[in-house]
C-alpha cells in the first residue's frame, strides 16, 4: 500500500513501504525508474521519524509524524521565487589618481 499526499501545495509526493517502519519517499512527477525520483528514505525509531534525503537539502532529519515529512518534501519541490528587478547600485566615483612621474 503506497501513501499519497493528495492535497497541499505539491501532490506528486508518495510514500512507498519499505518494511515495518520503513518507507521511500518519491516524486511521482519523475520517471519511476529513474533515480531521481527518490526524494528520501524514512524509518520508524522510537520516538522520531528519521529521514536521509536523497533530493534537495540532502543529509538527515528526524521529525515527529510523516505529514512534517511530507510538508519539508514538498517544501523543496515548490518553485523558488523569482528575484525581481533592482536598481542597479552606484558606484562611487573617485578623480584619478596622478602618477608621480
Amino acid at each position: 500500500m503506497t501513501t499519497f499526499m493528495p492535497d497541499g501545495p505539491v501532490h506528486q509526493l508518495e510514500l512507498v513501504p519499505l518494511g515495518e517502519g520503513a518507507w521511500r519517499l518519491c516524486d511521482r512527477n519523475v520517471q519511476e525508474d529513474d533515480p531521481a525520483s527518490v526524494m528520501a528514505y524514512v524509518e520508524q525509531s522510537e520516538e522520531f521519524l528519521e529521514v536521509v534525503w536523497l533530493h534537495g537539502r540532502l543529509g538527515w532529519a528526524r521529525f515527529t509524524c510523516l505529514t512534517e515529512v511530507l510538508e519539508a518534501a514538498a517544501a523543496e519541490l515548490a518553485p523558488t521565487p523569482a528575484h525581481r528587478a533592482r536598481r542597479p547600485v552606484d558606484i562611487p566615483h573617485f578623480a584619478p589618481r596622478l602618477s608621480p612621474h
